[in-house]
């Protein structure tokens, strides 16, 4: 009885998920003209799900155009209300790029395809996979650099934990034909 118990649950298809590869990432850039450019990379499906209500992507993917907009507002507010960029106490006013609803459901669809036809999990399991995450940006212009020390980004909680990376910039011109080397 016990062997036949195991037999079928090594048959069983469990979702396996790595720590950290559905979890949203953040990369903070600062570049020489003193711009700084955040852009924050998360699964759409698994934003709407941080709460008691379950959102499955073959539902979300097929929803009429007027109920998607909803969930899109939804989330656009999400992060107009709640992500907050200051520099020390001051908030900053920022310049916010969000991807079209169109380019957000085409992302959905190209998913649920993808978890469909694959032999792969329906869950992304390697960084390439990270082609079905959304990206929000959000630009802003420092007026020195020494403020930069006091950067603060408050991330939505409903992110869930965030994968940062913080990296300025080193800049430079490279003339035709010549190459670029790191030094």
């Amino acid at each position: 009885m016990m062997s036949i118990i195991l037999l079928l649950i090594s048959t069983l298809s469990l979702p396996a998920q790595s720590h950290g590869l559905t979890s949203a990432s953040a990369k903070i850039e600062v570049r020489p003209s003193r711009l700084v450019e955040i852009s924050v990379q998360f699964d759409f499906i698994e934003l709407l799900n941080h709460s008691s209500k379950q959102y499955p992507l073959p539902i979300v993917a097929a929803l009429p155009e007027d109920k998607f907009n909803l969930l899109y507002l939804e989330v656009l507010k999400l992060f107009t209300m709640k992500m907050k960029i200051s520099i020390g106490d001051k908030l900053i006013d920022v310049n916010k790029r969000f991807p079209t609803v169109q380019q957000v459901k085409s992302v959905l669809q190209s998913q649920f395809m993808n978890s469909q036809f694959s032999a792969q999990s329906n869950l992304p399991y390697t960084f390439s996979d990270r082609r079905f995450f959304q990206i929000v940006s959000f630009d802003f212009k420092l007026k020195s650099l020494e403020k930069i020390d006091d950067l603060k980004v408050l991330f939505p909680d409903e992110l869930g934990d965030i994968y940062v990376t913080y990296s300025t910039t080193n800049s430079g011109h490279v003339n035709s034909g010549k190459v670029w080397e790191k030094g």
